[in-house]
């Protein structure tokens, strides 16, 4: 029963970080852990896919000067997004519902803020 109280209230805050895919897969979800994790792991999936399209028409207009030095920076951001959100994995503290619902909404959501970021960069060098 408490694990299904927390399912309940950790899915009524995710809508707000979540993209409407993840809302209509986790609603079409037969209620599974890994069903769910296949939400997240889909989510995942296309916040990487809209960070390659805005990484590459970032690098499009960047001055081919500044490139080396904004690799150097995506590099140190790879790095700190691989170890960002794993003490939800520790089965232990967060069980099935940190590795299948938390994990990916953090990752999900640590992607997005860099395409943003990226997106902010972006429009700071495009030409006018």
């Amino acid at each position: 029963m408490r694990l299904l109280l927390i399912l309940v209230l950790l899915l009524a805050a995710l809508p707000a970080r979540a993209d409407d895919e993840y809302d209509a897969c986790l609603n079409d979800a037969d209620a599974s852990m890994q069903d769910m994790g296949a939400c997240g792991a889909e989510w995942i999936d296309r916040e990487d896919a809209r960070l390659n399209e805005m990484w590459q028409a970032l690098l499009d207009e960047l001055p081919e000067a500044s490139e080396e030095m904004l690799r150097e920076e995506q590099r140190a951001w790879l790095a700190y997004r691989d170890k960002t959100c794993l003490f939800y994995l520790d089965a232990v503290e967060y069980g099935q519902v940190g590795r299948y619902l938390s994990y990916p909404s953090c990752r999900a959501f640590v992607i997005a803020q860099r395409t943003e970021a990226l997106g902010e960069i972006r429009e700071s060098v495009a030409p006018i």
